[in-house]
């Protein structure tokens, strides 16, 4: 009768073991979040044709799926002739001082920061105001095959 017993509290006690161990296993999984690094990738943003004589507005915009769940982020970027006119410039369309979106002033020929009066250059340089530094630059870059400007980010 006590092997009986003995054999039958060993064998509760291994399987609650196994049981207590995957339930730790799965708890883990849960628990650490996946390390996900924001992977900077070439988008296309504009044609080389619909560029004109002036900064040109583009969203870009990218999908994340993570199992049922889809998150959209995307981000506001002003595509320009460099300096040089051979090359592209993309500068975010984001104010270096507290984060409100910029747009091109025609009359000014300056970006315009409608939050504290900030003001930039076509280059993105800042000439007056309170931002602390230049308008963030985008790696731009022109697709031969296809015509397309194309933006990493």
């Amino acid at each position: 009768m006590d092997d009986r017993r003995g054999f039958l509290g060993r064998f509760v006690a291994a399987g609650a073991a196994l049981i207590g161990a995957g339930l730790a296993g799965i708890a883990g999984l849960a628990s650490v979040p996946r390390a996900q690094g924001q992977v900077k990738r070439w988008r296309k943003a504009a044609s080389m044709f619909d560029l004109g004589n002036k900064p040109m507005m583009v969203v870009l915009a990218e999908r994340h799926q993570d199992g049922w769940y889809e998150t959209r982020r995307q981000t506001v970027v002003f595509i320009d002739k460099d300096e040089s006119g051979n090359g592209y410039r993309a500068l975010s369309a984001t104010c270096t001082h507290l984060g409100c979106g910029v747009s091109w002033d025609d009359a000014k020929s300056r970006f315009v920061c409608p939050c504290h009066a900030g003001t930039f250059d076509r280059g993105g340089n800042v000439v007056s105001g309170p931002p602390p530094r230049p308008m963030d630059r985008l790696e731009a870059r022109l697709n031969d095959a296809t015509g397309d400007i194309e933006v990493q980010w």
